[in-house]
């Protein structure tokens, strides 16, 4: 914790808040009319802030509103001092009307619910009984974000080359690649597949984000000219594909763990194998309350724990 009678920046919040909407709006007239207040003093407190950070933040001209470099670059720091500013005022109003420990904010990727649920709430009520939890479904790039800004506290998704420097990443698990297939369908036959069985088939894959990423880059790297016929946002659309016959669809293993489907069978790919990474993830310096810290540990000795469970009992022999 930083020493509380350190000299502090001559700027307020609500300046940073006006300096971040202003960048969002990119219009004096819209983000004065937002924020309720004269165009005067919102360009006062601009040329405040570039007073105390020592350079140019904005430039005005008559179409509107743009960001300098340095306004390009300090607007993520502005952004996660306001989104940490806010989500901190809303724990203390808790804790003085309601009492508790405030909030815990937990950022997860839909595909990881079924390490979470329904065991971890029911252990965090158990363990941590004054706080207050809140959990938000979030794409996985949607998620680096919201960690970067301090929308969430820690959050639970996949690691690939765009997760962020400034992220510390606790790994949980190896996720491999599946196919999803109709059972009628001649491969599945086997528990395995390698991918070159898949060239001349027509595939279906979530249209962006982490695991069109990695697919596209196996795909480059072994010169596996598959043939995407179908990228959508949504798993039931993926399904529906292949219901209809229309393609296969490649995934992540733990997003088939709760298909129950008669008509469609899960199989691995191999040769190569493809996996993504699922971590933990979450700023590296403390987190904003000792108790949040307390909650981030137990859940990481929690879920190492379960994961070593199901390895074992899959696994007996070792």
């Amino acid at each position: 914790m930083s020493e509380p009678w350190r000299r502090l920046p001559a700027l307020s919040l609500k300046q940073i808040q006006y300096f971040v909407t202003l960048a969002q709006l990119r219009s004096f007239t819209d983000t004065a009319n937002r924020l309720a207040i004269s165009q005067p003093a919102l360009s006062s407190a601009l040329r405040q802030i570039e007073s105390v950070l020592g350079g140019k933040l904005l430039n005005r001209t008559a179409q509107g509103v743009s960001l300098t470099e340095q306004g390009e670059a300090v607007l993520p720091y502005a952004e996660r001092l306001l989104n940490t500013a806010l989500s901190v005022f809303d724990d203390m109003q808790q804790v003085m009307l309601q009492g508790g420990d405030g909030t815990l904010r937990i950022g997860l990727v839909p595909s990881v619910s079924t390490l979470l649920f329904p065991v971890v709430p029911q252990l965090l009520a158990e363990y941590f009984p004054d706080m207050r939890v809140e959990f938000h479904d979030l794409t996985n790039d949607a998620l680096l974000l919201e960690l970067e800004n301090g929308s969430v506290d820690f959050g639970i998704g996949a690691t690939d080359s765009t997760v962020p420097e400034s992220l510390a990443v606790y790994p949980l698990l190896e996720d491999p690649f599946v196919a999803v297939i109709r059972r009628d369908d001649p491969l599945s036959q086997g528990h395995n597949i390698p991918w070159r069985q898949l060239l001349k088939r027509d595939i279906a894959l979530f249209s962006k984000g982490n695991i069109s990423r990695l697919v596209t880059s196996l795909s480059e790297n072994h010169r596996l000219n598959l043939r995407v016929s179908y990228r959508v946002d949504f798993q039931e659309t993926l399904y529906g594909l292949v219901r209809s016959r229309l393609a296969l669809a490649i995934l992540p293993e733990l997003y088939t763990a709760t298909l129950n489907d008669d008509e469609l069978t899960v199989i691995h790919l191999q040769q190569p194998t493809l996996s993504r990474t699922v971590a933990m993830m979450r700023k590296p310096a403390p987190l904003r309350s000792p108790k949040t810290e307390e909650c981030f540990q137990f859940l990481l000795r929690t879920f190492h724990r379960q994961i070593n469970e199901k390895a074992e009992h899959l696994n007996p022999q070792i």
